[in-house]
């Protein structure tokens, strides 16, 4: 796609991101003035130069690690010390975007790539920065849907000999001698164990450290504290009509006080009163739909990692939901929600 996202604070304040910079930066020097266009070409450097720094000793590495990072760029003497500076790790993300841009708004827009990894601008490190770089080299839109490359991974599986249980329930890692041997699962009432050489858990590791696979798998992993988890997220999938405000693939709505939802989600630890919205349109590509077509909608706003010990009631989910409508609705965006 072209078009990366479709950003909106209310009617009248609209952005697109593009994958060509040159072009993003003339639509927010539409937007916001001449010096936050050259604000966004400067950022987009330096997150050129994070990544750069990055990706080949660290982020294509197998094992990556700070002593191998360091070591990298020790090795090409001063400019690879200027690199490794370069990163920022110690610089929180908020507090270098303000070096980039005096609107807040597009401070909101470009903070909003720490939440890519469960994080909060104003936490995270500046070296998140890089998230932009990537984006801007390109979106990829997979013919069929995400569900498409599940189909291909599972043909390429069984091609190779593998055999998938589905519909089962995974109840124990079984562990002797402290070392994984095996699955228990449980398929139409009855449990089975499956042996294996190797046992790989694609779950939260605070699954394991809870016990849900076992006591003694329990004991191969400590418990993150909350303050240190990935954020989680609310999300409503419908098929819907709407009308307003014309989507795009990817929208992101905003909320007027930004550092009021991190605060609602990592100091409160609740749903946030006024929460930022993603919208994605998923029938949507770089031409708009027309109104009134019946369209695939997901909905997502940002929630507190508590998951695993706290259901929130159907009175705080329903008024989270009336907050996310009504910053829709501000923007211009109705959808037929009822009968979705």
């Amino acid at each position: 796609m072209q078009l990366l996202a479709r950003h909106a604070w209310h009617p009248e304040a609209v952005l697109d991101l593009h994958t060509d910079v040159q072009r993003s930066a003339e639509a927010i020097g539409d937007f916001a003035g001449a010096g936050e266009a050259r604000g966004f070409l400067a950022f987009s450097k330096r997150a050129r130069q994070i990544y750069t720094s990055l990706d080949l000793p660290f982020m294509r590495q197998a094992g990556p690690s700070l002593p191998g990072l360091v070591a990298h760029h020790l090795a090409r003497g001063w400019p690879g010390m200027q690199d490794l500076l370069g990163i920022t790790p110690f610089t929180t993300m908020w507090r270098a975007l303000e070096g980039h841009f005096r609107d807040p708004r597009l401070r909101q827009l470009f903070g909003r790539y720490a939440t890519y990894c469960g994080s909060s601008p104003f936490l995270a490190p500046a070296t998140l920065m890089l998230i932009a770089h990537v984006e801007q080299r390109g979106v990829w839109d997979v013919e069929g849907g995400m569900g498409a490359i599940a189909g291909a991974l599972e043909r390429l599986a069984v091609a190779r000999g593998v055999h998938i249980h589905y519909g089962a329930a995974a109840s124990e890692i079984i562990v002797a001698k402290q070392q994984a041997q095996g699955v228990k699962f449980i398929t139409e009432g009855h449990e089975q164990a499956l042996p294996a050489d190797y046992v790989f858990c694609n779950g939260d590791s605070n699954a394991l450290a809870s016990g849900w696979f076992g006591a003694n798998a329990q004991a191969a992993v400590t418990s993150t504290p909350v303050e240190k988890r990935s954020l989680s997220a609310l999300t409503w999938s419908m098929v819907a009509r709407t009308r307003g405000f014309p989507l795009h693939r990817h929208n992101v709505f905003f909320a007027r006080d930004y550092a009021q939802e991190f605060d609602d989600l990592l100091k409160f630890r609740r749903l946030p009163g006024a929460p930022t919205v993603y919208v994605c349109a998923q029938d949507r590509g770089d031409r708009c739909a027309t109104e009134n077509d019946e369209e695939r909608l997901l909905v997502l706003v940002n929630a507190p990692a508590t998951g695993d010990f706290h259901e929130f009631s159907h009175a705080e989910v329903e008024t989270c939901q009336q907050s996310t409508m009504s910053l829709l609705s501000h923007c211009g965006l109705q959808i037929d929600w009822t009968n979705s």
